[in-house]
């Protein structure tokens, strides 16, 4: 018996000590909770995109409270974080393209010539960049009374001010027309 319980409690030491991690997709382990600059982020969910029949990247949404709604999500005042784990070779023109594409597809065209200026940040920020590699990390950093930090391979690439942009960003993937219906329902955990 004594054995018994001293073999439970190692078992639950080595748990509490080793990170969590709530799927793996693709090859890629999504953890359960990541820790931006505003505190813990909670997985909400997370789906790979795929363009034609190719695997794009695994995206994985974090938000400070689980929500299934997307209106409710693009409407957070609430730290929320997209990260993007690239699953093969993409150019920057290319990846920032699919990006205005998506935004395109969202907003009408006088949210996009109020938000021009903030496009075009953002079309700077990938051009420094130039590619990223399998593997690569894309970190979206969606702050509210701030704007989007967009990170890089771990490094921040550029900070895009205003919430309203944030939220047009995010709206790529929860929007009416997000790039795939069914990674939408995956980033809200009904995948």
């Amino acid at each position: 018996m004594k054995k018994s319980l001293l073999a439970l409690m190692f078992a639950a030491g080595l748990s509490a000590v080793a990170p969590v991690y709530a799927v793996e997709l693709s090859g890629v382990v999504v953890p359960e909770k990541v820790v931006s600059a505003d505190g813990a982020l909670l997985l909400n969910g997370a789906g790979v995109r795929k363009k034609m029949m190719f695997e794009v990247y695994v995206a994985a949404l974090y938000l400070s409270a689980k929500s299934s709604d997307a209106a409710v999500v693009l409407a957070a005042n609430t730290p929320r974080r997209m990260q993007l784990t690239m699953l093969r070779q993409v150019d920057a023109a290319s990846l920032y393209q699919a990006l205005l594409d998506g935004l395109q597809a969202n907003l009408s065209v006088n949210q996009l010539k109020e938000l021009q200026p903030k496009i075009a940040e953002l079309e700077k920020i990938f051009n420094e960049v130039k590619s990223v590699a399998k593997g690569d990390v894309i970190t979206l950093d969606f702050i509210a009374g701030q704007g989007s930090k967009v990170l890089v391979r771990g490094r921040t690439a550029g900070v895009i001010e205003g919430d309203v942009f944030a939220d047009a960003l995010l709206s790529i993937w929860l929007g009416k027309a997000p790039v795939n219906e069914d990674l939408k329902k995956a980033l809200l955990g009904k995948g």
